[in-house]
């Protein structure tokens, strides 16, 4: 149902409520004139034919030497601190409630691999020599590194914001968007340029998507059937390769918003949805849940050759991933005022590791094809 208008709402009074109203406005104007011609009648209904009251108030203010006229019509006032316009962050919390937390920054990890031929029990016969088994110890070690976020604000801003706590608004906008990078750090990179400053070091918070082949399995899926529909061959190549996951449990299968969305309109011969419903997708691929993150939308998996290699799943159980901490090494935040610039700045930051510490713990799913050239030479154009 549409709003009334101003017209509609005063035609539905009756004329002592009409009354009532002219006489309260008259009211308030009276306090505000400095001239005694005034035409209360035109100002209202100037208002009726515009739809507003107060534009049409402040139209005649100026003709009829009216101050002060915020006093009748006061600036909107904030109802609830700014709303941060942000992409979906609940998967945030998913990660980082659910990685492996020790206390102690520097993480190693250490392994043997007892699945070679040559390590199987074996049967002894009377007067021969018995053999023993050789085996190599893996390990590998990861270091840590700072992640910040610094932020500042004018001190006069500070103060003549009142309309809601600023100080503690800028510090929810910094933890949110900290949390959001050593999340986005953990499963697959913050994206960054490998010569940018800014970027987090892969080699203290080893991204699962790019981690090594002994940690996370990379498995392509089949293009070259008949008929190809990557959606259906993402699923099958799921079922297929589930056997090669050694990792703890159910994981769980990240994914972006638009591929989650085809899985769903997935159809039989008959033209009706295979799948009714997300939790249908996780039973049918055994994972324990699917999460969807729209910062997966094109992600491409950098494999140091010639082709693309887009990925499409990623599966992981973050509990076999250690995120590592020492004593004040946690998340902390600090202020500052820079007497020089008259400048209230605020920094919150944490010095961690992070690493996958169960050998094929995880596992991408990605559609590899062949690069498109981004030029032509003229040989080529003439052609």
């Amino acid at each position: 149902m549409s709003e009334k208008t101003i017209q509609e709402i005063i035609d539905d009074m009756t004329e002592e409520q009409q009354a009532a109203v002219y006489a309260m406005l008259g009211a308030a104007l009276e306090g505000e004139m400095e001239h005694s011609d005034i035409d209360e009648n035109s100002i209202i209904q100037d208002g009726m034919r515009n739809g507003s009251l107060r534009d049409s108030v402040l139209e005649h203010a100026d003709e009829y030497g009216i101050k002060s006229i915020e006093t009748l019509f006061p600036e909107p006032k904030l109802v609830k601190e700014p709303t941060f316009l942000n992409n979906p962050v609940e998967w945030v919390n998913g990660v980082l409630s659910s990685v492996h937390k020790v206390p102690f920054a520097r993480i190693k990890s250490m392994f043997v691999d007892i699945t070679e031929e040559t390590l199987r029990a074996k049967g002894y016969v009377k007067g021969k020599l018995k053999k023993e088994d050789v085996f190599a110890l893996l390990k590998r070690s990861t270091e840590p590194t700072t992640i910040y976020k610094k932020q500042k604000i004018d001190r006069d801003d500070l103060i003549d914001i009142t309309d809601f706590d600023t100080i503690s608004w800028i510090k929810q906008e910094m933890r949110l968007k900290l949390d959001e990078e050593l999340a986005r750090a953990i499963l697959f990179g913050d994206g960054r340029e490998e010569l940018d400053d800014d970027k987090i070091d892969t080699d203290c918070i080893r991204p699962v998507l790019t981690d090594a082949d002994l940690y996370t399995i990379k498995v392509a899926i089949d293009t070259s059937k008949e008929g190809y529909n990557k959606y259906e061959e993402f699923i099958n190549t799921m079922i297929k390769s589930r056997k090669l996951y050694k990792g703890s449990g159910n994981p769980t299968l990240y994914m972006s918003e638009d591929t989650l969305s085809e899985l769903l309109l997935l159809k039989d011969n008959n033209g009706r949805r295979i799948y009714k419903s997300v939790s249908e997708i996780a039973t049918e691929l055994r994972v324990s849940n699917i999460v969807a993150i729209n910062e997966m939308e094109g992600l491409v998996r950098d494999a140091g050759d010639s082709k693309v290699h887009n990925v499409m799943g990623m599966m992981v159980n973050l509990v076999d991933y250690s995120v590592g901490t020492n004593k004040g090494g946690s998340i902390s935040m600090f202020d500052d005022f820079d007497i020089d610039y008259n400048q209230q700045k605020y920094l919150i930051e944490t010095r961690c590791s992070g690493a996958l510490t169960t050998p094929y713990s995880a596992m991408v799913i990605e559609e590899v094809t062949e690069a498109v050239p981004t030029s032509l030479n003229l040989e080529d154009q003439n052609e």
